[in-house]
């Protein structure tokens, strides 16, 4: 039977880092804007900001739907006055609504992790929410931003401390929102296997921190070559992934103009990282996924050593090419081990194994990233069909985010 989740006092520190990470990542990105103006380069300046206004704007444009959708919703308390709602419709328009989402977070966290209020369920329900925008941001805003500054480390001759600071911290920022949405994701549905903190999530962590870094570098890298060329190298690439997304046929959004911009979203996502957003056998799935990205690496560093020749640059090309390999085949390592030996679903299936529950057991799936695992009673890929099921003695969790039950049900 689904148990309710508890918001505690490790996934408060946990959600308060993220927002530390957040906060930190947007202010260095707008310092670096500043040195490039200030340096003279007002090109570079403008494109970084202009990255960071593209993906505010999406950004906000997602929350205040959200707060539309989440008006009737009774776990969530009171849709509120008139005057709120136009509150925070201000603050949207003033790019202010995702930091409101935080402070609201913030508060629902602190008084169910040390206050021992009856707030878990919102706690949980908000900090979900977030770490999907989190995920939509990183990807909209921080992945364009490190492909751009990682460009000009290689390519410029005065380089500032803050540059690389602003790239370290923006890779980290990447790689958290990948765990915190996949961790908070788990969370949110009381069905699946939690992921345990420690070393699990340590692995899945490197796992998407190298897949991620190879990816940035090897962007990087091809575009020292020709920018024309990595321009429609991204764009025919993504140009697939979105074929891949609308043949899904998702049922995320209740707009259709915003259920057109999220699979958007998810195509830009795809170019970078594997993302599962339909409960299929994953495990097939990823694995053609990352046989692809390795033979796409393998064929973009030969053309683009083929297109350098003798005009190699010995200063970046060697080292950057053996880390993009390095990178990309541990964390593939990563990736096996985690689904292998750390995946939530193992410690489950210990359980189930151990017990003398003889019930026929079905096969579901991660919603994001997963593998096939074994679980009672429900299959949910098929929710509809199970609907007496998951209202009788597997009811559905009323932590579970709307957003997500529309994602599932598909």
């Amino acid at each position: 039977m689904a148990t309710e989740q508890n918001f505690g006092k490790w996934n408060f520190a946990l959600f308060l880092l993220g927002f530390a990470l957040y906060l930190t990542d947007i202010g260095t990105d707008l310092w670096v804007a500043a040195v490039y103006y200030i340096d003279g380069y007002r090109v570079w300046a403008l494109l970084v900001l202009l990255v960071i206004l593209v993906s505010a704007v999406i950004l906000q444009s997602f929350s205040w739907s959200w707060y539309e959708d989440d008006e009737n919703n009774p776990d969530l308390g009171n849709p509120g006055s008139v005057c709120g709602r136009w509150c925070r419709r201000v603050l949207h328009i003033f790019q202010m609504g995702v930091l409101f989402r935080y402070i609201k977070a913030l508060d629902y966290g602190y008084r169910a992790a040390f206050k021992t209020e009856d707030t878990h369920r919102k706690a949980i329900y908000s900090v979900t929410d977030l770490s999907m925008l989190r995920l939509f941001e990183a990807f909209l805003e921080t992945a364009p931003q490190l492909v751009l500054q990682a460009f000009i480390l290689l390519k410029s001759d005065d380089r500032e401390y803050i540059q690389y600071v602003s790239v370290i911290l923006s890779c980290m920022s990447m790689s958290w929102a990948t765990l915190d949405y996949y961790a908070a994701l788990k969370k949110s549905l009381s069905d699946q296997p939690k992921l345990t903190c420690g070393f699990p999530s340590l692995l899945y962590f490197f796992y998407k921190l190298l897949t991620l870094n190879a990816k940035i570098l090897l962007i990087t890298l091809l575009a020292t070559t020709n920018v024309i060329v990595v321009i429609v190298y991204l764009c025919v690439l993504w140009l697939v992934m979105l074929i891949c997304v609308f043949v899904q046929n998702t049922n995320f959004c209740t707009s259709t103009i915003q259920e057109v911009i999220y699979k958007a979203v998810v195509a830009i996502i795809l170019v970078f990282t594997f993302f599962n957003i339909k409960n299929n056998n994953t495990r097939l799935v990823m694995t053609l996924y990352y046989t692809f990205r390795i033979l796409e690496t393998v064929s973009l560093l030969v053309f683009c050593w083929f297109l350098k020749c003798s005009a190699v640059d010995k200063d970046f090309d060697f080292p950057v090419s053996v880390t993009i390999g390095l990178s990309l085949i541990l964390g593939v390592i990563c990736l096996v081990l985690y689904y292998s030996y750390c995946h939530p679903t193992r410690a489950n299936d210990q359980d189930v194994e151990g017990s003398d529950n003889t019930q026929e057991l079905q096969t579901f799936c991660d919603e994001v990233d997963g593998c096939l695992s074994k679980k009672p009673t429900v299959i949910l890929n098929n929710i509809n069909e199970n609907s007496t099921t998951i209202h009788s003695t597997v009811a559905k969790s009323r932590n579970i985010n709307s957003r997500l039950a529309n994602c599932l049900s598909v």
